[in-house]
């Protein structure tokens, strides 16, 4: 049998290379980009590192989705982060365990951090409350940021502090927005990193409000708290919007009967609000943006011993929930809960986040090749 040579084989159109390539893992793909240079070229422009990204965010299995956590049980504080796939979790397959990933920093003290949100595959992680980094767990690219110049008050709490992460495509950006209240009046003194700038900016005061949800949701190109009035206590949603660095005000459902804890999330591209009480969380979805006649109260989560905090709400309404110091997944058809089969346990929700791999670089200014 005559063995054809290399120049003999047929080479592909460079369209259907793409296209091969575009439903590869990001692991993979960082090995292909040694291959040759037309392949770390394609493999490092900008367009394909989209493309890939929208891919693996729309794919209706969820193989690229993952999760990222801390669990104390393991790392005894060090600064250690845990990432798991999601898909395994979701449909019991067996044989997979965690995969460690050191956070590449000197301090060693990993009590000190927390996960303030995620982006396209970018994390965005504080220290102290003060200092802000940019990590991609899935290329172990980090960037530590400038501080904002702002006087950010020692404390033990997010009581004054909040850190939201998104991306504006107007602006082809990613950025970071600090929020933190004055020692002087009742208002925050606002400040907004720009990844593309490399640079903070001070925009306007926000007054005369109270940031009760700090944990806050980017979706739709605007970050989401929820917010009160401080005269006469009226609670809302309050948004700003990444491309032209404004505030603005989305309405909420009548909720008068809830007491306790409300917080924003996200299911299928839809604003979602978990408000927690002592013994059930329910949980109400926008299925319209900015239009409050579309709230709709899908279903509750029973509470037992801690809060349900949702982390991810599947198509089929089968609900990934951070409770007991653990993650469960909770059946709202079947009313049933079920412990992944590998158990993931975290303290709190702070320390963990869901994402999709992706070849984003908090580093594209100074690594031109990677965007």
């Amino acid at each position: 049998m005559e063995i054809a040579s290399y120049e003999s084989l047929p080479v592909l159109p460079p369209e259907l290379i793409s296209e091969i390539l575009l439903r590869l893992s990001v692991k993979t793909l960082l090995k292909m980009r040694c291959v040759s240079k037309s392949m770390l070229s394609l493999i490092s422009s900008h367009q394909f590192i989209r493309n890939h990204l929208k891919l693996s965010a729309n794919n209706q299995e969820f193989t690229h989705h993952r999760l990222l956590f801390r669990n104390f049980e393991y790392d005894n504080n060090s600064l250690t982060f845990y990432t798991y796939p999601l898909y395994p979790t979701m449909y019991e397959v067996p044989q997979h365990i965690p995969t460690e990933l050191d956070f590449s920093c000197e301090d060693t003290f990993g009590d000190r951090y927390r996960i303030l949100g995620s982006c396209d595959g970018l994390f965005c992680i504080s220290r102290d409350f003060e200092d802000l980094f940019i990590w991609n767990p899935s290329t172990r690219k980090l960037k530590e940021l400038a501080p904002s110049g702002i006087n950010v008050p020692r404390t033990d709490s997010f009581d004054d502090i909040s850190y939201r992460f998104g991306y504006t495509e107007l602006q082809s950006d990613y950025k970071v927005v600090e929020t933190v209240g004055s020692q002087h009046n009742n208002s925050y003194d606002v400040s907004v990193y720009s990844l593309r700038s490399n640079s903070w900016k001070r925009i306007q005061e926000y007054p005369n409000i109270i940031l009760w949800d700090h944990s806050g949701k980017f979706l739709n190109g605007k970050i989401h708290w929820i917010a009160g009035d401080r005269v006469g206590g009226v609670r809302f949603i309050s948004s700003f919007n990444l491309a032209d660095e404004t505030f603005g005000n989305v309405a909420l459902p009548d909720l008068n009967e809830y007491e306790f804890d409300w917080e924003i999330g996200s299911s299928g591209g839809n604003i979602c609000l978990f408000c927690c009480e002592e013994n059930k969380t329910d949980v109400w979805v926008m299925k319209e943006y900015e239009v409050v006649e579309s709230w709709t109260k899908v279903f509750s989560i029973p509470s037992q011993d801690y809060e349900a905090c949702p982390i991810f709400i599947s198509q089929n309404n089968e609900i990934l929930v951070h409770q007991s110091r653990s993650l469960v997944w909770y059946n709202s058809q079947h009313s049933t809960f079920m412990h992944p089969e590998f158990w993931i346990r975290c303290d709190a929700a702070n320390n963990l986040g869901l994402y999709n791999e992706s070849l984003v670089s908090p580093n594209f200014l100074e690594e031109p090749t990677d965007q």
